[in-house]
């Protein structure tokens, strides 16, 4: 009788498995954490819950990642980086919000912040560089955007 009861909770808890988050490296580049598959969707890291700072562009990505269950390596050879798309915020004069496409496959927003001892950017959190020449001419790119926009 006591199992009885209770089986139906036992059964949603059985069938019900959590999503695991996983790493996802792209090449040698950089490193993205807490990717998660749900239900076959997936689903990227979001800052503070509700924004979007790593996006996937490329359908080959995507079906990639749809095959990870654990840390993955997505193969990349050479990577080049352009911002296709960048605005000054609304609520900050002094900040300028850039999507940086690497290889037309993934972005990832940076903000860049004027001050008075000129810019500082701000890498999305759960990007983590492994390339840091990469990371030093992505951010040098950026002062150089931010000095003709801001």
């Amino acid at each position: 009788m006591f199992w009885l009861k209770r089986a139906p909770v036992l059964l949603f808890l059985l069938f019900c498995v959590p999503a695991c988050a996983f790493t996802f490296s792209y090449g040698n580049v950089l490193d993205v954490k807490d990717v998660k598959l749900e239900n076959g969707v997936l689903l990227l890291p979001q800052t503070g819950g509700k924004y979007k700072n790593v996006k996937v562009l490329e359908k080959d990505v995507y079906d990639f990642l749809l095959q990870c269950k654990k840390d993955c390596r997505y193969s990349v050879q050479d990577v080049h980086f352009v911002s296709a798309d960048y605005r000054k915020a609304f609520t900050n004069e002094n900040m300028l919000i850039a999507d940086v496409d690497f290889n037309n496959e993934i972005t990832l927003t940076f903000l860049v912040f004027k001050n008075k001892e000129g810019f500082s950017v701000k890498t999305p959190q759960e990007a983590i560089f492994k390339d840091k020449k990469l990371e030093k001419q992505v951010k040098k790119y950026l002062i150089r955007l931010a000095e003709k926009n801001l």
